[in-house]
């Protein structure tokens, strides 16, 4: 990928964090020979097409761009919206279901950041809708949704578009791992939503993971986010919801068995850097408590230093985890039967690097 390249999706990934995203990109697409089809097929890569569409509109820059390329990200950014619509809905009403059956959840990633960091503009692709409960409410909300026309224990067959048994290996991989509850699907309303998917989690890491969350803490107060649409969603507070998107963003990133099939991509932490720059000061001030009271220094550094290398900020310093962020520990990542390894790649050169043969055997795969 050509430095211009790379210069552009930087841009795009933090373009609700950084004022001068049009003086930044304008003369890198108006040079000779920039090679838009690279551009929007790395852009692809790093779910950052729609993103894509949505910061030239804004931007005012495009005229600037091929229209036939520029027409297919449009459509994924309207169906994006058309999709997060549908998703939103459907949450509100799991929601108040869940609610009354006594089971207190949050909703988080994109069904929530869709709203509160990208203002409802479809910028942010998601797959499946995501709700953080108590671990002692598994088997409370497991019933609520059976209940709510979800099928346990499934996936969505594309090539058929029905509902198919989750393949057993993968099964065990949940048994195994008791922080998620295998996805729950049903049909969807639409060619566009074929179906819809609810990841249930109960835990901000993972089941054996050094670093936890307290869930009772966390769920005790949680904050409504208007969705625009006169519904309301139930999600953790602004300095709760931060920790998670990083501490997601680690999991996924440090964990080899998650990263290898799942790489990760510029859009995840595109939002670390967007949700710190929408925190207020207090509430930065308040996860730099929670930070050291949570023993949370080690994966916190991992992430917001990654982050800043990629976008220039300044979040390591403003938490006091400069420090925590050495090149060591910088490199390193979990192989599955404990050890760490380290790997000489910054995050740029990882996130930079073509992908390699995809499988899923024997792996831990989830949707966004």
């Amino acid at each position: 990928m050509s430095d211009k390249i790379w210069e552009v999706l930087i841009t795009v990934a933090a373009a609700r964090a950084i004022p001068d995203g049009r003086e930044r990109v304008t003369p890198l697409l108006a040079g000779p020979g920039f090679d838009f089809e690279a551009l929007f097929g790395r852009a692809a890569r790093h779910h950052l097409l729609a993103a894509l569409a949505d910061f030239l509109q804004v931007q005012g820059l495009r005229d600037a761009v091929p229209p036939r390329l520029l027409s297919q990200a449009d459509i994924l950014r309207n169906a994006g919206q058309h999709r997060a619509a549908t998703l939103t809905e459907e949450a509100a009403r799991l929601g108040e279901v869940l609610r009354k059956a006594g089971v207190s959840g949050a909703w988080t990633k994109g069904v929530v950041a869709h709203h509160t960091l990208y203002e409802h503009s479809g910028a942010r692709l998601f797959n499946d809708i995501d709700i953080m409960i108590h671990p002692q409410h598994r088997k409370t909300a497991d019933e609520a949704l059976t209940a709510s026309g979800y099928s346990r224990n499934s996936r969505y067959d594309a090539a058929t578009r029905t509902l198919a048994p989750l393949p057993k290996a993968e099964l065990r991989v949940y048994q195994l791992s008791p922080d998620h509850l295998p996805h729950y699907h049903r049909l969807g309303p639409d060619p566009v939503v074929s179906y819809i998917a609810v990841d249930v989690a109960n835990s901000f890491t993972w089941h054996t993971s050094s670093w936890q969350v307290p869930m009772e803490e966390a769920l005790t107060e949680l904050r409504r986010v208007d969705t625009g649409s006169g519904q309301q969603l139930h999600t953790l507070t602004p300095t709760y919801a931060f920790l998670f998107t990083c501490l997601h963003l680690f999991r996924e990133g440090w964990l080899t068995r998650v990263a290898s099939v799942k790489p990760l991509t510029l859009a995840q932490f595109g939002d670390v850097v967007t949700e710190w720059h929408r925190l207020r000061p207090a509430e930065r001030t308040e996860v730099h408590h929670m930070i050291k009271r949570l023993n949370l220094t080690q994966p916190m550094a991992w992430v917001v230093a990654h982050t800043d290398s990629l976008f220039g900020s300044d979040i390591s310093a403003e938490l006091d985890l400069t420090s925590e962020a050495t090149q060591e520990w910088l490199a390193t990542s979990m192989l599955p039967d404990g050890p760490s390894e380290v790997s000489p790649a910054t995050m740029e050169h990882r996130l930079r690097r073509p992908l390699g043969p995809y499988t899923t055997a024997g792996l831990d795969v989830r949707a966004d």
